[in-house]
């Protein structure tokens, strides 16, 4: 891992991924929201980070751990920090996981209230257009 200023960038041997050190939170991101245009702020893009709510830490190690892709595909790519469970943004295997149980572009079980449901929505990569 390198970093600069306030960007990391980590490499592995396939991708290379920037990664702000600003997380967004529900908050943050519902306070965007604007009915007269499209929420397009919900749009996350590979190492951008999201602070999960309580609710969606219940839904996602109560109700869909070890029953859907997604949740193994989140878990996958959640650090536990201070302040909670962050997700690192990976469109293409968020679109794999929805699109593997057969929700593209949503998740089972989520509410569509929620900024994870929207985050998800707006980011995640169609496996066939990648």
């Amino acid at each position: 891992m390198h970093t600069w200023g306030n960007t990391f960038l980590i490499t592995s041997q396939n991708t290379n991924i920037k990664m702000n050190k600003q997380i967004h939170t529900s908050a943050s991101l519902k306070a965007q929201d604007d009915q007269s245009t499209d929420n397009y702020h919900y749009q996350l893009y590979d190492g951008e980070r999201y602070l999960l709510t309580d609710g969606e830490v219940d839904w996602l190690f109560n109700w869909v751990r070890g029953k859907y892709v997604i949740a193994d595909h989140l878990i996958e790519n959640i650090e536990e920090t201070e302040q909670g469970c962050v997700y690192t943004m990976d469109t293409i295997g968020l679109g794999e996981a929805l699109e593997a149980d057969g929700m593209f572009p949503k998740a089972v079980m989520l509410s569509d209230d929620s900024a994870l449901q929207a985050i998800m929505f707006y980011s995640a990569c169609e496996p066939i257009e990648c």
